[in-house]
């Protein structure tokens, strides 16, 4: 099965892939908006053949606001597939991105993409919880 993972935010769309049991950080998409980055997520699922995405969710606050709004029109443009739509907790995923990629020795001008590997931890939570 082939994952999408996202880490939704206001002008960034962290995105990760998982082909099998281990996720990886792919890429992060600059956003206009809910319209544009719904857009560029909904291509991104069709190009790549998307069987699941799995989105994280904020604790709280405008995060949690704006990624429930981007869930549901998800939800609304995949009306009528296959594809299958999962919320998991995101709590810590982007400080734990952060922490495994001073880790790994990630420079810091690289670290700014660290929404692609906020969306790695997020998939890879939920590939861990399928075993």
């Amino acid at each position: 099965m082939k994952y999408l993972g996202i880490d939704y935010g206001k002008r960034k769309v962290g995105l990760a892939l998982s082909e099998g049991k281990l996720a990886r950080s792919l890429k992060v998409l600059s956003i206009k908006g809910l319209e544009d980055g719904l857009m560029q997520v909904s291509k991104y699922i069709g190009e790549e053949m998307i069987e699941s995405v799995v989105v994280g969710m904020p604790e709280s606050g405008e995060s949690k606001s704006i990624a429930k709004k981007f869930i549901k029109s998800l939800e609304q443009s995949l009306k009528g597939t296959k594809i299958k739509v999962v919320e998991i907790d995101e709590t810590l995923s982007s400080q734990d991105a952060k922490n495994k990629m001073i880790e790994m020795g990630v420079k810091k001008k690289k670290r700014q993409k660290e929404d692609s590997y906020s969306a790695a931890e997020i998939l890879q939570n939920y590939l861990d919880t399928l075993k």
